[in-house]
């Protein structure tokens, strides 16, 4: 009888089939199972060879480490589920544990502050996360001329270490920017004007390659990998992974500026200071001010609510220096907070922007650069506000900000005299221009494509206005990219391509970290 029952369902199921009422799952579907299963399996394999060789290393989930280290990261955009964190406390453990990685053939990525708002970047489903926490050790030289940092750091870490000596570096300008990915980044600082980009003061690496091999790599012509030491300035991590960086470092103590905060009605008194600010004589020829000005837009039931900012820092105890006179003129009425003053020790203005650093929002980064003048400075402003307006009201907790990162031509010259790097800007060519950025943070996962699409829209209609005026700059920086953008293809008008690729292919020989180390922007 029960044989008779189960032919009858067999025979019921095949002619459902045979009329589409059942349908067999795609091929692709099948062949997508299939690989993340093998995925799964090479990383569990991985895992497996680290618990045995390394075991306090090596943390598995639903423990209180992997929680730890896999969800430190700044935007909930980027928490994945690794099968195991692997946590090094040396370049030996991890020059062995990347053999082990590799024997494994098990896709992996490498995490030191976890800034990058960039799915993939530090993190990854059904594989091995890398974590450089515990790389944080710092040590000055006798004559305090280079520090020496651990990746795994934020940049407020490093100030504080440095502020007793009297001595500064260029990095990071918010606490919670990590020291790894800034540095083989680019990285804009508060000091860049007159130091260039924060990788240009990068004297030394130690990198452990595709094979577990460790290099001590500097910036000497007489070095064997002085090829190498060009490419981690700027080529994130196309060639390894970056253990100790040493910096030249600087005299500084206190400094003049902070945070401003206005309301809306003095949009039009920001942005003319702006305007004024990067005109010749304006003040962003002053190779000591740094400022960023931002607009910010936020929602409440639907209500939006529009304030402008400007971070702002002039090295010493001069109150008032005259590059900044536009924006320390704009009428005190209009102003919600002003925390500019002179401090004592220059760390205090970077903590001011401590609000920006929770790590409980959906951040995204769009990358679109410009020179200024009074119409691109306003396009690309009412372009973002209208634009969240129409498109953004509905996401919940949502705030965006149209940022103005002004890069001078001083700036531009100070990193081409210490040699230049992957990034490629001519102070001749590119001059003055606004790096910008369309950062918005956001809530719920639900509505991650439609601020994706905010972006991208913005983006084009900014570039659609600025470029038949010749105002368009193809600069994408890698730090404030998006998923789909190109920086690398960007960088020199993508002239440093095919030297990045020569480097790989020399450095990376079997394509190892090519295959198999996720990050945030591949290079073709």
């Amino acid at each position: 009888m029960l044989a008779h029952l189960l032919c009858r369902v067999l025979f019921l199921q095949l002619g459902l089939l045979a009329l589409g009422a059942i349908a067999l799952p795609p091929p692709e579907l099948t062949e997508r199972k299939a690989t993340l299963g093998h995925l799964r399996e090479r990383a569990t394999s991985a895992c497996d060879a680290l618990s045995a060789a390394l075991p306090e290393h090596v943390f598995l989930p639903n423990t209180a480490q992997y929680l730890n280290q896999s969800q430190d990261v700044w935007s909930q955009t980027c928490v994945m589920e690794p099968l195991c964190v692997f946590e090094p406390s040396t370049v030996s453990a991890l020059s062995q544990g990347l053999k082990l990685i590799r024997d494994a053939e098990s896709q992996f990525a490498f995490r030191s502050g976890g800034h990058m708002p960039v799915p993939g970047a530090q993190s990854l489903d059904d594989g091995v996360m890398i974590s450089a926490s515990l790389f944080n050790t710092n040590n000055l030289s006798a004559d305090g001329s280079i520090a020496s940092i651990g990746p795994g750091q934020t940049w407020m870490d490093v100030y504080q270490w440095l502020a007793p000596h009297g001595l500064g570096v260029n990095g990071g300008r918010f606490p919670s920017v990590g020291v790894g990915g800034l540095l083989v980044g680019g990285g804009m600082g508060y000091f860049s004007g007159s130091q260039g980009w924060a990788a240009d003061n990068v004297v030394g690496w130690q990198v452990v390659l595709w094979n577990g091999t460790v290099l001590e790599v500097t910036n000497d012509a007489q070095d064997p990998h002085a090829d190498l030491a060009w490419g981690l300035k700027g080529g994130s991590n196309l060639f390894g992974l970056v253990t100790r960086f040493d910096v030249r470092t600087f005299p500084v103590t206190s400094a003049f500026g902070g945070l401003t905060v206005w309301s809306s009605e003095a949009g039009p008194d920001v942005l003319g200071s702006l305007t004024n600010y990067m005109a010749p004589g304006g003040g962003v020829d002053d190779p000591n001010v740094h400022i960023d000005v931002f607009s910010g837009l936020s929602f409440t039931n639907g209500t939006p609510t529009l304030s402008y900012y400007n971070i702002a820092l002039y090295p010493g105890n001069q109150g008032g220096p005259a590059a900044l006179e536009n924006f320390t003129a704009i009428p005190e009425e209009m102003t919600l907070s002003n925390g500019v003053a002179v401090h004592q020790s220059w760390t205090e203005i970077p903590q001011q922007l401590d609000s920006f650093s929770t790590r409980a929002n959906r951040n995204l980064f769009y990358a679109i650069s410009f020179k200024a003048t009074e119409e691109s400075i306003s396009f690309y402003n009412k372009t973002i506000i209208d634009n969240a307006v129409s498109m953004l009201s509905d996401v919940e907790g949502l705030a965006t900000y149209a940022v103005f990162q002004p890069v001078s031509k001083e700036y531009l010259q100070a990193s081409k005299a210490k040699g230049g790097n992957v990034l490629g800007l001519d102070p001749d060519v590119d001059g003055s221009f606004i790096a910008g950025i369309i950062l918005s943070m956001w809530t719920k996962a639900e509505d991650d494509a439609t601020v994706l699409k905010f972006s991208q829209t913005s983006a084009q209609q900014i570039r659609e206005k600025t470029e038949p005026l010749g105002l368009f700059n193809n600069f994408i920086y890698l730090g404030d990219s998006a998923q789909g953008q190109s920086p690398f293809q960007s960088y020199a008008g993508g002239q440093n391509v095919p030297k990045l690729q020569a480097l790989r292919d020399k450095y990376d020989p079997d394509g190892f970290l090519q295959k198999y180390l996720h990050r945030g922007f591949q290079l073709a």
